[in-house]
């Protein structure tokens, strides 16, 4: 396990349960407090806790940051108020995908950029390089923040009880400052699940006490099961499996699983929630207003839904079921067993245009038997 402080100051709290863990770069992440069904359940029901150590987070400032950031990503932020959110692409020249942003304005001082951990630096410095006489200063501040989210229809609840200033329900995509348990944090809601989802940047010095506090409120992170059902808020700690179903189920791609730096954001099905067409340039701009206009992608992620619980495993090729030859048109990116379906297999997957369609049969390798595959709306919400 990492030696990172930043990964090991909540696991002396999750080692006590029985808590298994997946790495994710650097990170480690608990893969399931070995109750799966019961951490699933929650996202649905209750509220589920999560560690998120693969979250890195940016701080900007100066008078030009806000034109800056205009100049730099896919959508439009010069429009974005104080306490709102917004996601955006950071693309190369070719239009290429370089990172998922989601951009938070929690006051008038200071923008935050929150982005996968293991491309904050590099964002950072990417940035840089077009800073010239602009009042822009940027930093990486991963290692002084960690992000702790909660996933469910009780993730406002059970925050509330821990907060020491009133927390006013947020809509998705707005965010606020906040005070709790006496530390100022900052908090923004992106429902990734299908369930509101409820993110929060703690400061690291205090997100251990912040873990502990959440999850005494709901009686542990692996509760008692009789007196948790007595409880006002049902919840519990939630790992990466529990979480995975969910987000998968509501369509929810993530950058460097689904899609990565090889991927353009029309392939990657993004373009509504992440790219205006009425803002002014940034890089990559001019390939995808032209494919906008003029074309389409070579290919595009989908959703999948397969006849029975075998489950095709990320990376398993796709293939055409409309003939003998069975030409290979894609890969499988994410795949989960989904209570949603009854139990039966679901699926990511970047596929070959043309045959991505909904309702198209194409087929899949899956413990060892080609299966059908049926493409569908990659969310089930």
């Amino acid at each position: 396990m990492s030696g990172d402080p930043t990964t090991n100051l909540c696991h002396s709290l999750q080692d006590g349960t029985e808590a298994t863990y997946v790495p994710y770069g650097d990170h480690h992440v608990v893969e399931t407090f070995g109750a799966y069904e019961a951490e699933y359940a929650v996202i649905r029901k209750g509220v589920g806790i999560m560690d998120m150590p693969p979250r890195g987070l940016i701080e900007m400032r100066g008078a030009d940051r806000t034109a800056f950031l205009q100049a730099m990503v896919t959508n439009d932020v010069a429009s974005l108020d104080s306490r709102q959110a917004r996601r955006a692409l950071y693309l190369d020249k070719a239009g290429r995908i370089q990172a998922d942003l989601v951009i938070c304005q929690f006051d008038e001082q200071v923008t935050h950029v929150i982005v996968d951990v293991h491309d904050a630096q590099r964002l950072v410095e990417g940035f840089n390089q077009y800073i010239f006489t602009e009042d822009v200063e940027l930093e990486n501040q991963s290692n002084r923040y960690r992000q702790i989210s909660l996933h469910g229809p009780a993730a406002h609840e059970l925050l509330g009880t821990i907060c020491t200033e009133p927390l006013v329900n947020l809509d998705p995509w707005c965010c606020t400052s906040i005070l709790i348990e006496g530390y100022r944090c900052r908090v923004f809601r992106r429902d990734e699940t299908g369930s509101p989802g409820l993110h929060i940047i703690c400061p690291l010095a205090h997100v251990a006490t912040i873990y502990k506090n959440l999850s005494g409120a709901v009686g542990g992170l692996v509760p008692d099961v009789e007196i948790s059902a007595k409880r006002t808020i049902v919840g519990r700690g939630i790992g990466w499996s529990a979480y995975n179903t969910a987000r998968i189920e509501a369509g929810a791609s993530i950058y460097h699983i689904d899609y990565g730096p090889d991927t353009l954001p029309h392939e990657a099905a993004l373009i509504e929630q992440t790219v205006s067409f009425t803002k002014g340039c940034y890089p990559g701009q001019e390939i995808v207003a032209r494919m906008e206009n003029l074309g389409h992608p070579k290919r595009l992620l989908v959703g999948l839904h397969l006849d029975d619980a075998r489950l095709p495993i990320a990376g398993a090729q796709v293939f055409d079921s409309s003939n003998d030859d069975a030409q290979i048109v894609g890969a499988v990116t994410s795949s989960t067993v989904s209570p949603m379906r009854g139990g039966k297999a679901i699926g990511l997957a970047m596929v070959k245009w043309g045959l991505c369609q909904i309702g198209t049969e194409l087929s899949v390798f899956a413990d060892g038997k080609r299966m059908l595959a049926v493409v569908a709306n990659p969310s089930m919400f």
